[in-house]
């Protein structure tokens, strides 16, 4: 299906460019370095920056490689800031799709990298033409683009199964280990207030962070299943910045624990959304991680690490379902990696349930933690593929 999404937005995009009557760029002659550019919204504190671009800033090599960062977004923080003081050129702004198009194209880049497709239109039209020699996108969206102007997706050895070329349409490059140059992230927790919220500061808390779209119906039974054999414990779910679809979330476990006979209200609890040093410190004082099934978390799984808080995760079958499973497997931590439901709420129970082996589990994870920072074999696997990949277009 997304192979004929991507078909079409390339043929309507095609036509539009035709209408434009655009200049055809000048080629770069052979000398000098590698022109990387990055188009992408999130030159910002975001997922996508703090998992995956932002280590592309702090290591390529300067000498061989220039980045150009072409900003779609509007919003400015001191990660924008230090993106623009690594960019050999930095554009930015509200402008139409034309402008940027011809902006683009006026820095004749090698290479073009899409951090994710798929969150804003503006990045889909542009990535739906051809304006690079060589297109590559990769796993701010952890799936296929669809899109025949996209050549190279980037992903990483321990994010993927075997047979994870059939999963795309680009070509699939695996970077080593997790694909990622990722830093700490250092942040201070602070201490919930569970009095202030009514939750009962003696029943085990377990953590569902995902996004509500996350949360397939599917298996909603997970959770009843786990409730059912713990009794007293607290589901928190966190209030999403479009309270819409945390409210639908809830209306459907709502219907799903009243049909199993269960009182939702004494088991779920839904809480604002919180800023950095709040969620660590929740993350700190909850028994449980819970990941969700089919659509994994990565920057809140690495969180969740930091602070020493046991992961309970299912391997998915699709780059998507499988990010937290490979942050606990890069770690030596695969008795965390349920493979079926059943599995996962027996795990998550003993977590619950056995606090020596909770206890094991954290010390595991404090002392096996180093391997996910500040990977640098990934930056320089990363610029040999670039080079590699820009001398043949």
């Amino acid at each position: 299906m997304l192979a004929r999404h991507g078909r079409l937005c390339t043929r309507l995009m095609a036509g539009w460019f035709d209408r434009q009557a655009i200049p055809q760029a000048k080629e770069r002659g052979s000398a000098g370095t590698i022109r990387v550019g990055v188009i992408s919204q999130f030159f910002r504190k975001h997922s996508v920056w703090n998992a995956i671009v932002k280590g592309w800033f702090q290591r390529l090599d300067r000498e061989r490689f220039e980045l150009l960062a072409f900003n779609l977004g509007i919003g400015e923080d001191h990660e924008t800031q230090f993106a623009k003081s690594r960019a050999s050129h930095f554009e930015q702004g509200v402008r139409g799709l034309r402008q940027w198009v011809d902006a683009i194209s006026e820095q004749r880049p090698d290479v073009l990298i899409y951090p994710e497709i798929g969150m804003d239109p503006s990045t889909l039209k542009l990535a739906s033409l051809r304006l690079a020699p060589v297109q590559v996108t990769t796993w701010g969206q952890p799936e296929t683009s669809g899109l025949p102007t996209m050549d190279y997706y980037l992903s990483a050895e321990d994010l993927e199964p075997a047979e994870a070329q059939e999963n795309y349409t680009e070509r699939l490059v695996k970077l080593p280990h997790l694909g990622c140059c990722y830093q700490p992230s250092q942040v201070v927790a602070t201490k919930p207030d569970l009095a202030g919220l009514r939750i009962d500061a003696e029943s085990p808390l377990l953590l569902c962070p995902g996004a509500p779209f996350k949360y397939m119906p599917q298996h909603d039974r997970v959770l009843v299943e786990i409730a059912r054999r713990l009794g007293a414990c607290r589901f928190i779910f966190f209030t999403h910045w479009n309270p819409s679809l945390s409210e639908k979330l809830r209306r459907r476990l709502e219907a799903v624990f009243a049909r199993n006979r269960l009182d939702f209200d004494d088991f779920v609890t839904f809480i604002p959304w919180q800023n950095g040093p709040e969620f660590c410190g929740w993350l700190r004082r909850a028994a449980v991680f819970l990941d969700t099934i089919g659509f994994s978390g990565y920057n809140t799984a690495l969180l969740a690490v930091e602070c020493g808080l046991p992961i309970v995760t299912r391997e998915g079958r699709f780059l998507r379902g499988r990010l937290a499973s490979g942050i606990l497997k890069r770690m030596g931590l695969s008795d965390l990696v349920a493979q079926t439901e059943e599995d996962y709420v027996a795990l998550a129970v003993r977590l619950v349930q056995d606090p020596g082996y909770r206890r094991e589990v954290s010390e595991r994870m404090e002392t096996s933690r180093p391997v996910l920072f500040d990977d640098v074999a990934v930056i320089r696997a990363l610029e040999d593929f670039l080079v590699s990949a820009a001398s043949r277009s």
